[in-house]
C-alpha cells in the first residue's frame, strides 16, 4: 500500500555501503571482519558491492561485531531489495510507452538535410503529458 506523498527514491543503496561505513568507523578491514565472523573476504566484498545479500545468518554475525541488531541489517537488505523491485517495475512500466514515443516520432529535416525537431502525434503528446503529471517530476529515465 503506497501512501500519497511517500518518498520513493530513484536509486537503491545496498546495505553493503553501511557495512563499509561501519568497517571504516571501527578501523576494521574486510579481511579482519571475514576472520571475525568466519567467512571469506570475497563474501564481505560482494556484500559491500551489493552483489550478495545479507542473510539472517550473516546479520547475526554482524550484530556480534558491530553491536547493531540483526534486524537492522535484515531491514537494510529488505529495503534495498524492495527499492530495486520498484525501480525495475517503474522501468518496465515505462518501456512500452517509450517504444510508442520512439516509433511515432517524426523528424523535421532542415534544408541542409539535418534533423532538427521531433514531432509527436497529438495522442502520444497527450499521453506523455499525462505520464509526467502522474510522475510529478519523478525521474523517468536513468
Amino acid at each position: 500500500m503506497t501512501k500519497e506523498n511517500q518518498f520513493m527514491p530513484d536509486y537503491a543503496i545496498p546495505p553493503g555501503e553501511t557495512l563499509a561505513e561501519e568497517l571504516a568507523a571501527k578501523s576494521i578491514s574486510q579481511t579482519e571482519l571475514a576472520v571475525l565472523i568466519g567467512t571469506s573476504k570475497e563474501t564481505i566484498n560482494e556484500i559491500i558491492k551489493g552483489k550478495t545479500p545479507i542473510t539472517a545468518e550473516m546479520a547475526l554475525k554482524l550484530e556480534q561485531v558491530f553491536q547493531l541488531p540483526a534486524h537492522f541489517w535484515v531491514n537494510l537488505e529488505q529495503q534495498y531489495q524492495e527499492t530495486l523491485l520498484h525501480l525495475n517495475q517503474a522501468k518496465n512500466d515505462t518501456k512500452p510507452f517509450c517504444n510508442e514515443i520512439i516509433s511515432s516520432a517524426r523528424y523535421l529535416v532542415n534544408t541542409s538535410g539535418n534533423k532538427t525537431d521531433v514531432v509527436l502525434s497529438l495522442v502520444v503528446w497527450n499521453k506523455l503529458l499525462t505520464l509526467l503529471e502522474e510522475l510529478d517530476d519523478q525521474k523517468v529515465f536513468q
